[in-house]
């Protein structure tokens, strides 16, 4: 007579804890997962980031003039007319040869182009906007770049000296 099984109320309350218990580690499990994905970004942005930095530093140092803009419109602008505005590519002169900077907006890339061929080489990811500014001397140029990925976004800012701007 003493033995008796669970009442159905105490397999209800059990079931309520255990469901309980189960959401609060999935809530739990959710925002970890959310923590770890803003951080892989924004790690991902910075060495996006650091990589257009090496680039500038190596490729363009030895740059003797920057000979045109291109805006967002298309429209191409010499050096001696652009003040500052959102752009698409940055040609530099080394000797001979042109370089450009070329942002592909459709799919965030930044690439460098050699004697005009497009699309040239990849170096960077992510970027959604680049900016530049004539330097108030004229010797050079504010280059700011915006990066973004998922939710995450970050901008870098560059100042590229040039040695025989006017």
């Amino acid at each position: 007579m003493n033995k008796r099984g669970f009442l159905l109320m105490e397999v209800a309350a059990y079931a309520f804890l255990t469901m309980l218990l189960v959401l609060m580690s999935l809530e739990m499990l959710t925002g970890l997962k959310n923590i770890y994905a803003k951080a892989e970004s924004e790690s991902e942005l910075h060495e996006n980031a650091m990589t257009v930095q090496h680039f500038i530093e190596a490729r363009l140092y030895g740059a003797s003039s920057i000979t045109a803009v291109t805006g967002t419109n298309g429209r191409k602008t010499a050096w001696g007319e652009f003040s500052r505005g959102d752009v698409d590519e940055i040609s530099f002169k080394f000797g001979e040869e042109n370089v450009g900077i070329y942002l592909n907006r459709s799919t965030k890339k930044l690439f460098c182009i050699i004697g005009g061929a497009k699309p040239g080489y990849e170096f960077a990811n992510y970027v959604s906007k680049m900016r530049a500014e004539k330097i108030q001397d004229e010797s050079g140029v504010r280059l700011v770049l915006l990066l973004e990925k998922n939710n995450c976004s970050m901008e870098t800012e560059f100042l590229i000296f040039i040695r025989n701007c006017p």
